[in-house]
């Protein structure tokens, strides 16, 4: 599967009333974010109909937020993310969401990336891994 936007969350953007769509976060609040998680591309499979972080199997290390998350125009941008002491079986591909305050059946899924990232697919090893963004953004609208 090539990058794609996951579909369900433009419909959110598209829609009022929908909640847990934004990605320009004004505070910093752990709770609350834009994080991206690391999953292993031989067991998780890119989808269309899929929503929530509660879809994702095979995720590998911990999520991280990605800090100073921003929306500048039509582009998202925002800190190079750190994760450490990683291990697990494969890491093929990135997905980025939006989390809340609830559950994970409530974080919606934005981004998924498995192609032109540097490094991937990898075996962790237990070290730390970066994920640096391109410097004009993550992606765009």
């Amino acid at each position: 599967m090539a990058n794609a936007i996951y579909p369900l969350w433009k419909q959110a953007l598209m829609r009022e009333l929908d909640l847990n769509k934004s990605l320009d976060q004004g505070s910093i609040d752990v709770l609350k974010g834009v994080y991206v998680s690391m999953v292993d591309t031989d067991t998780y499979t890119y989808s269309d109909g899929q929503q929530f972080y509660s879809d994702i199997v095979a995720v590998q290390g911990v999520p991280s937020m990605i800090g100073n998350a921003t929306v500048n125009g039509r582009v998202f941008a925002g800190d190079t993310v750190l994760f450490t002491n990683v291990t697990g079986t494969r890491i093929g591909g990135l997905v980025l969401f939006r989390k809340n305050g609830g559950a994970n059946t409530t974080w919606r899924m934005v981004l998924y990336e498995d192609t032109g990232i540097v490094g991937l697919p990898m075996i962790p090893s237990g070290g730390n891994i970066i994920v640096s963004w391109n410097i004009q953004g993550i992606f765009g609208l």
